[in-house]
């Protein structure tokens, strides 16, 4: 196979799923649960927060707000980002933005600084969900391919409803400052196995002209038997990617906004 021409996309549908691809769902799993649950997380601490500072439900309005408008901010900006740095660096932004912006917000000290932190990290938010999405899109066989992506959404849910098991245990002893501060560490644990085991999308390696040795290493872990004399293809045409891409970024936010409090 070392000297053959090889299109990634077909080669990928026309191949069982591979223990390097369930790899591959876990971790976008993992960074949408974390994502789920910073989306919800001011739903939770809410009440404390409001009672704490003597706020009214009008005055919290904008700072729940604030990450809505981030998040969309976020889904809609990240695309041109993407076509430059690659999937696999823009997640890593993203998830370092989002749990660093959410253990700053446990040391704000009023609305004002929380709703300008939470809007930061809803931008961060709105750029990890989609592009997970599309990557895992990308290295899963078409016949495959919804139900995985369903499977790998669920994490949204979990990790939304994982905030408010959370809440209920850490605030009463710890403080609405704790929920943050699990929001933010939790997903920083993470970060390393994205950087070692996540590959960059082969879509985006081609198309780069990387290296063939690259794209040979990743979808050898999935099955093939490449080198860096074989030659790489994508002949799905690029509007057609992009359309697909722009869809998965709209369902995606659109998933992300239906599942907030």
């Amino acid at each position: 196979m070392s000297n053959e021409t090889v299109d990634i996309k077909a080669w990928i549908d026309n191949r069982p799923v591979a223990r390097y691809q369930w790899l591959i769902m876990g971790l976008c799993f993992f960074i949408v649960l974390f994502d789920g649950f910073d989306v919800a997380v001011m739903g939770f601490i809410a009440p404390s927060l409001i009672q704490e500072w003597g706020l009214s439900k009008a005055a919290f309005g904008p700072v729940m707000s604030a990450g809505m408008i981030g998040l969309a901010i976020g889904a809609l900006t990240a695309g041109p980002y993407v076509d430059r740095l690659g999937r696999k660096k823009v997640l890593l932004i993203a998830v370092t933005g989002f749990s660093v912006l959410s253990l700053a917000c446990a040391f704000a000290r009023n609305p004002y600084e929380l709703a300008g932190l939470r809007l930061l990290a809803g931008v961060a938010l709105g750029a990890a969900l989609p592009n997970t999405t599309t990557l895992l899109s990308e290295y899963l066989p078409e016949r495959n391919r919804s139900l995985l992506i369903t499977l790998m959404f669920t994490g949204f849910n979990m990790g939304s409803g994982l905030g408010g098991f959370l809440a209920a245990w850490l605030i009463p002893s710890h403080g609405w400052q704790s929920v943050l501060l699990a929001g933010g560490f939790l997903p920083l644990l993470l970060l390393p196995f994205l950087w070692l085991l996540l590959p960059e999308s082969a879509r985006f390696l081609a198309t780069r002209n990387a290296p063939a040795i690259q794209i040979a290493k990743v979808l050898n872990k999935l099955g093939g038997t490449f080198s860096a004399a074989t030659r790489f293809i994508m002949t799905e045409p690029q509007a057609q990617q992009k359309a697909h891409t722009d869809k998965t970024h709209a369902h995606a936010s659109d998933w992300a906004v239906q599942g907030s409090p």
